[in-house]
């Protein structure tokens, strides 16, 4: 019966061995991305990365207005051709306004998808400073943006959009400068 039992446990102690392969999201660089493929991979927020930038965030000049909602979904699981790994992401949505006018609302935006989204923050390697990916709707135009907290309780969002033409598939795609909003603000947590 102990064999048995010594047995069953080793199998089980074996068996029960996290298959999940954890590493810190701001540590994502230095690991092969090849290993990313089997749904073993979990790029985990460790050290709370994400916590200062999660809230509504506010920014306000002049006439012009723009509201920031950044939200943390932990162990997403990204699942799109050959990508199959989980990742704390933070995502989100905005809205802004002129003369109390709204001239973008993304907050209709499904926030559950693997890719495309318009509002998606990463910790850039090392941590401490997020990189984005980020959509002006209403100029078609995706923005390289970079948040970087001032105090607890401001940060700085600044944007970057290179003008030149690309080629897409067979088609030349021209990409001016130019943007609904500033690329460079600075908000409140509100």
């Amino acid at each position: 019966m102990n064999k048995i039992t010594l047995i069953f446990i080793l199998i089980f102690s074996i068996s029960c061995k996290s298959q999940t392969n954890i590493i810190d999201l701001k540590d994502r660089c230095n690991y092969n991305p090849m290993n990313r493929t089997n749904g073993s991979l979990y790029k985990k927020d460790i050290n709370n990365e994400y916590a200062p930038f999660i809230g509504v965030w506010k920014w306000i000049s002049g006439n012009r207005e723009m509201i920031l909602t950044l939200i943390k979904q932990t162990k997403y699981h990204y699942m799109s051709g050959t990508d199959n790994y989980y990742a704390d992401r933070l995502v989100g949505y905005y809205t802004y306004k002129e003369n109390g006018l709204t001239i973008i609302d993304t907050s209709g935006d499904n926030l559950m998808e693997n890719y495309g989204l318009k509002v998606e923050f990463d910790i850039q390697c090392g941590g401490g400073v997020l990189g984005a990916s980020f959509k002006d709707v209403k100029k078609e135009k995706n923005f390289s943006v970079k948040l970087e907290k001032l105090s607890p309780t401001q940060m700085k969002f600044t944007g970057k959009v290179f003008e030149g033409t690309y080629q897409i598939g067979r088609t030349p795609t021209t990409v001016y400068l130019g943007s609904t909003f500033p690329l460079e603000m600075v908000f409140t947590k509100q």
